[in-house]
């Protein structure tokens, strides 16, 4: 089964989703010399929230999960319509992205991305995300340094890129899913404790100061108020998000640097229960959890809104991030153990 989803992704890549190659912004060479990506990440934020908004189900269910805040979270994310709803909650993916980017992942429109690790948490996620595929080896967050190679330490390795690629985030954990001992790549955390406000006071800076052209992102509280069972929180998590990135995108457009040629992606490494009881949880035995999402914006990418009738995986992102720069991205080593070869 996940040589068929292999074998899918990489079809997706060459045909639809990563094809950035043919509305007449430059080949590829000018891409790699003068374009940069940024990967923002939601880390277990669901994929309904995002293309439906917040969940009736949750929010109009028990009182404990809006910490006595239900009427005023209410007033502030429920609307009547779906479309509504979601412009509420992340209005600078519904009224920029989508306008001028695509988003996939609306499974109500058949447009599926899928985890395919068997664990369906943090570290498998992120090593399949960034490496391209899952590997069996990686079964907890404790795992210590990746053997896999990231697309992120593959980029560093180019000459034209080494040194101006960068992550950003929460979790001190990054350090060994990057494996930056090995991988050379700018990495700083806030520590253990999410803090997404830090996060985003620590990137624009950096973005002014060095102007990395591969840059990490991770945000955590979505996933950090999802295990509290605060629905309230968790949604006020993903505005914020939603707002770092329009904060992010304006700053980028501000600077010549990467006004024109630079691409958002965004994505959340694993997402969580469908149902108003265990959307607080995810892994291998909690049902919607493999369920994730994948948006792009930037050159190259049609205005093509939402994806219908589409089917794509986490590990597409590392291709996706390469694509930006007009590379195209292998899995450099066998490490990458496929489950049930």
């Amino acid at each position: 089964m996940l040589r068929h989803w292999l074998l899918l992704g990489a079809v997706t890549v060459v045909s639809t989703l990563y094809d950035q190659r043919s509305n007449g912004r430059g080949d590829a060479h000018n891409r790699s010399s003068g374009s940069s990506v940024v990967l923002v990440v939601s880390d277990g934020l669901r994929w309904q929230e995002v293309f439906t908004g917040a969940d009736s189900a949750i929010l109009f269910g028990d009182p404990r999960s809006l910490g006595g805040n239900g009427d005023a979270i209410r007033r502030k994310f429920w609307r009547s319509t779906a479309g509504e709803r979601r412009a509420a909650l992340m209005p600078f993916l519904w009224r920029t992205v989508a306008k001028s980017g695509e988003l996939a992942g609306n499974r109500t429109l058949s447009s599926d991305v899928d985890v395919t690790n068997p664990m369906k948490f943090s570290y498998p996620g992120y090593n399949e995300m960034l490496v391209g595929v899952p590997d069996e080896r990686i079964d907890r967050n404790d795992f210590g340094p990746n053997p896999n190679v990231t697309v992120f330490e593959w980029l560093n390795r180019r000459a034209e890129l080494r040194g101006r690629v960068a992550a950003f985030g929460n979790w001190d954990v990054f350090s060994d899913i990057f494996n930056v001992r090995r991988s050379g790549i700018v990495l700083r955390t806030t520590g253990s404790k999410p803090h997404d406000a830090l996060v985003q006071k620590m990137v624009l800076p950096y973005l002014d100061k060095a102007n990395p052209r591969v840059l990490f992102v991770g945000f955590a509280e979505t996933d950090d108020w999802g295990h509290e069972g605060r629905y309230d929180r968790f949604l006020e998590a993903a505005h914020a998000v939603d707002a770092y990135m329009a904060e992010l995108w304006a700053t980028l457009q501000s600077n010549p640097r990467y006004r024109g040629n630079t691409t958002l992606i965004f994505t959340a490494d694993h997402g969580r229960g469908r149902t108003a009881t265990d959307w607080k949880h995810h892994g291998q035995d909690v049902a919607g959890s493999g369920e994730t999402f994948i948006i792009r914006l930037g050159p190259g990418i049609g205005p093509n809104g939402e994806r219908r009738q589409s089917t794509y995986v986490l590990g597409d992102v590392a291709r996706a991030t390469a694509a930006a720069l007009g590379l195209a991205y292998h899995v450099p080593q066998p490490a990458a153990a496929a489950i049930g070869r």
